[in-house]
């Protein structure tokens, strides 16, 4: 189990760098052919019109469709394209983890009861503390990836993105892009199984 865990997380790791983030087709703003003369977004940077919830990342300097944040673990923004493997890569980290802390719990287990049982010897004192705090850090970790995990879940499922969800903008209302929870989902992942 722990190794399709860590095969499945490399993969959708290897996924989410390789994969374009998404960025504006060169040109969008002239040949949309919409009937709406409302007036569009422009980025002074990049010198092109940007779609309805397109941002533009100053670090990979280029705008990007849909995005949601510039993840720094994987070194690129996470965008209309990425999402769906960022997600997988989440799911399979908390899943590594979930893995990691039950083998850990049982190798406490193990030494708590070593000790009841025959006491505490100087060797094993070390051992001890090593096993207890890599516990106690995997567990934190689990804790912390599992909340990171369940926010982005909730944005897929409300069809909002990490930007969207930091403005307090009275004005901008993300519920327009909400078509309900299962389309959202299928917006992201797609309608294949």
């Amino acid at each position: 189990l722990f190794h399709i865990c860590i095969s499945m997380m490399m993969w959708a790791y290897y996924t989410v760098m390789k994969t374009s983030p998404g960025e504006i087709p060169l040109y969008w703003g002239f040949y949309i052919g919409d009937d709406d003369y409302k007036r569009k977004r422009y980025c002074l940077i990049c010198n092109a019109f940007k779609p309805e919830r397109s941002h533009h990342c100053s670090i990979c300097n280029v705008c990007i469709l849909n995005m949601d944040h510039h993840c720094p673990w994987v070194d690129n923004c996470i965008g209309f394209y990425k999402r769906k493997f960022f997600i997988q890569l989440l799911f399979y980290l908390v899943c590594l983890l979930i893995v990691v802390d039950i083998g850990s719990s049982y190798c406490i287990y193990g030494t708590v009861r070593e000790m009841y049982e025959k006491g505490m010897k100087y060797d094993r004192q070390v051992h001890c503390v090593i096993v207890f705090f890599s516990f106690l850090f995997a567990a934190v970790f689990s804790g912390v990836i599992f909340v990171f995990f369940k926010f982005h879940v909730k944005l897929v499922l409300n069809n909002s993105t990490t930007i969207e969800s930091l403005e307090k903008d009275p004005k901008n209302d993300n519920a327009k892009f909400n078509l309900g929870y299962y389309e959202n989902w299928i917006q992201v992942f797609g309608e294949n199984k």
